[in-house]
């Protein structure tokens, strides 16, 4: 039993001991296993391409243009991958950030403020004025008087004194046809100013210097006999002029006062008009509507004023002294309730000192100067318009062109237009012919210059070929006949 239980004891003990060795052993291979492992992984690992890091904002849309990709298989060999194009999107791009549309003001004309070629003497010149598509425009015209065709035909740069809602009012001639008083309206209360044009060169120049062409508001009443001076009325909101009558420079831009104040309101004067020798003014002046009208004469060259006519009730106006200063005609008409653009009134011519006085006949008449008589260049004679009556609507007037003789009050018509309107009467230097313009369409803007002989024999348009036509969106037609050109400033 002994040896039994010895022999069982020392086979157990080898077996404890194999274990033990075995155990070893197979910790041995489990490690050296693990190791070989960890070997092929790493070598694996470093064979493999590094992944891009992307970064996504949370809520961000994927792109169009991503699609999910597996990795290349661990029995794969490496490949670098081929870029691609990017595909074109077809989404609209994003519009542009619109600004509010502004209210459509054209911009000032793109022209370039270069002088004209000079004047050839013995040409005769005109100059029109129409507000044109998009801003005003002044043409200066040279007509061959042997043949009666227009030699050439010149756009005179506005460019420093154009602005938005601004459009040419009327043209006055100084009396040496060197000058053009160019009258301004600007915007829909008709504040006015002044600007002189040079005929010989065609510069344009505000009256009262540069930058006062808008700040500087003046109504523009007469040359002075020498073309070097002019008179104009200010507007009560000229921060130099005031309310009052001055006489203007036009070389040197200074102005000096003509006191009336004493008379009346100088706001309230309506027409004024030098006399041939520059000694003295006639003006018009109201209190009002409908509150009558006095003519002054005043004496420029020492105290003097006289008080010529009076009407308690009629607007006069349209004052003009003859050229040989041995008369005044002038204007008056009843204002109506209506404030109309045009109406029917008289014409009356009396001596320079006021005494005997003359109806001549009926005129048209209103408060655009549209129809204002013009005496001729010898006094015997003054061109008027007389139409169908009062309105406001041009497109409703039916008008001609008429002469009358001063001495013996004999009235002839020279144009015999139906359903026209005939406007703006002007002579030629001569005093042969008579210009007027006129728009026989009423459907459109489209007026036309005209020339009729005294003996109302031989009207036709001014140039058959020079398509002379003054017209536009808001057309405001004028036209001046300037004296003879003799060359020189």
């Amino acid at each position: 039993m002994v040896g039994g239980a010895l022999v069982e004891g020392l086979v157990s003990g080898e077996m404890k001991q194999a274990l033990k060795v075995v155990g070893s052993l197979a910790g041995v291979l489990i490690l050296i296993g693990v190791a070989v492992i960890l070997a092929l992984a790493l070598s694996r690992q470093a064979t493999l391409p590094e992944p891009t890091a992307t970064l996504v904002k949370v809520h961000d849309k994927p792109s169009p243009t991503a699609t999910a990709t597996s990795g290349p298989a661990f029995d794969s060999p490496v490949q670098t991958p081929t870029p691609t194009a990017r595909p074109t999107s077809t989404r609209p791009p994003e519009p542009p950030t619109r600004a509010p549309t502004p209210t459509y003001t054209p911009g000032p004309p793109t022209l370039t403020p270069e002088l004209l070629s000079t004047l050839i003497p013995g040409l005769q010149v005109f100059v029109f004025a129409t507000t044109g598509e998009k801003y005003p425009e002044i043409y200066r015209i040279e007509m061959n008087p042997a043949s009666s065709t227009v030699e050439s035909t010149h756009l005179v740069s506005t460019v420093d004194l154009w602005r938005s809602r601004t459009y040419v009012s009327q043209l006055y001639p100084s009396p040496d046809g060197k000058r053009v008083a160019v009258s301004w309206a600007y915007g829909d209360g008709g504040a006015t100013f002044v600007s002189i044009l040079e005929v010989n060169d065609g510069r344009v120049t505000p009256l009262l210097g540069k930058g006062a062409e808008e700040r500087q508001r003046a109504l523009f009443l007469d040359w002075s006999p020498d073309g070097n001076n002019v008179l104009v009325l200010g507007f009560s909101t000229n921060s130099d002029l005031g309310d009052s009558v001055w006489l203007v420079d036009v070389r040197t831009h200074e102005y000096y006062p003509l006191d009336i104040k004493e008379v009346s309101d100088p706001q309230r004067v309506l027409s004024a008009s030098f006399s041939p020798d520059g000694k003295a003014i006639v003006y018009a002046q109201t209190d009002g509507y409908r509150c009558g009208s006095k003519m002054w004469r005043l004496a420029l060259d020492g105290p003097g004023r006289r008080l010529l006519y009076e009407d308690p009730e009629l607007r006069v106006e349209d004052v003009l002294w003859s050229p040989d200063g041995s008369h005044i005609a002038f204007t008056q008409w009843q204002e109506t309730d209506d404030l109309d653009d045009f109406a029917l009134g008289e014409l009356w011519v009396m001596k320079a000192d006021g005494s005997e006085r003359r109806l001549l006949g009926p005129v048209e008449i209103g408060y655009y100067k549209r129809f204002v008589p013009v005496w001729s260049p010898n006094g015997q004679r003054i061109a008027f318009v007389k139409g169908s009556g009062s309105g406001k609507e041009l497109e409703k007037l039916s008008s001609n062109g008429y002469i009358v003789d001063v001495q013996h009050g004999e009235i002839r018509q020279l144009t015999d237009f139906q359903n026209a309107q005939v406007l703006r009467p002007a002579w030629s230097p001569d005093g042969a012919t008579v210009m007027f313009a006129v728009r026989q369409d009423i459907s459109t803007m489209r007026f036309e210059p005209w020339i009729v002989a005294v003996d109302a024999r031989d009207l036709c348009r001014l140039d058959e070929k020079a398509e002379l036509v003054l017209g536009g969106r808001k057309s405001n037609p004028i036209i001046v006949w300037l004296p003879a050109f003799a060359g020189g400033r």
